[in-house]
């Protein structure tokens, strides 16, 4: 293919070179070659849907390929780059904690309290509890929730937290310099609360029952539902602020 007439005029890839990524074959077949040039030796032939790995775009009309094996030279025309590229399907329940965020889940079974989360129709979401601590917030419970379905947080240890929550779907997982990255494919979206969710125990007048004297104490809980949380029986608006995906992850 890369031996048509170089006097037509060529179409484009529509995105910028992608270097690293991965990029389809829509050509029958595709040679690689040697050099960036359609007289170089052929080094191997590749066919149509087949996947290989940008390295080099400075020449625009000849990119630098690894298809796994061989390194060369194809007609960058023939090259069309696809997102969803080695991106691998994941199918994760309400509740789950996906496999590539590295979080240490802390608990206090202890404490009976709870962060319920009611999720919409049109979207999952993944929540993660921020801990803010002195020396740098922590993230200790990650989960996932699917749409329409709720899930709750449980024995969650005192302090003040905030919450970082992506939605969208199609939620993939890919391997990158031997680390795990995960996030939605389509209609991704990415907020921090701007409120703060206090789960430190309030204490309360001491009880009396039965002649005994008992400490009393005030575990607060909530309820997340999309963009509203309930604390107490009071509904109020759940102020947010839009971040990036990189900032999501941190």
């Amino acid at each position: 293919p890369e031996l048509i007439n170089q006097n037509v005029k060529q179409k484009v890839n529509s995105t910028p070179p992608q270097i690293g990524e991965f990029y389809l074959v829509t050509a029958k077949t595709l040679n690689i070659r040697s050099e960036a040039n359609n007289k170089a030796s052929i080094i191997a032939s590749l066919n149509l849907g087949a996947q290989v790995k940008l390295i080099n775009a400075d020449n625009k009309t000849w990119w630098l390929i690894r298809d796994g094996i061989n390194e060369g030279y194809v007609f960058s025309q023939f090259l069309k780059f696809d997102p969803n590229i080695g991106w691998d399907k994941t199918n994760y329940k309400s509740g789950d904690t996906p496999v590539c965020e590295n979080v240490d889940p802390q608990y206090d079974y202890k404490i009976d309290n709870y962060l319920k989360i009611n999720v919409g129709s049109g979207t999952d979401v993944v929540v993660k509890l921020m801990k803010i601590e002195f020396n740098g917030d922590q993230c200790i419970r990650i989960v996932y929730v699917r749409s329409n379905e709720n899930y709750e947080i449980v024995n969650i240890p005192q302090g003040k937290y905030y919450l970082k929550i992506a939605y969208g779907k199609d939620y993939r997982q890919k391997i990158i310099n031997n680390k795990c990255f995960v996030k939605f494919m389509k209609d991704a979206e990415y907020e921090k609360g701007a409120e703060i969710l206090n789960f430190n125990l309030v204490k309360q007048p001491n009880k009396i029952i039965d002649g005994n004297e008992f400490e009393n104490w005030d575990v607060p809980s909530f309820v997340l539902s999309l963009d509203v949380i309930t604390s107490k029986g009071i509904t109020k608006s759940f102020k947010s602020n839009v971040i990036s995906e990189d900032e999501f992850n941190k």
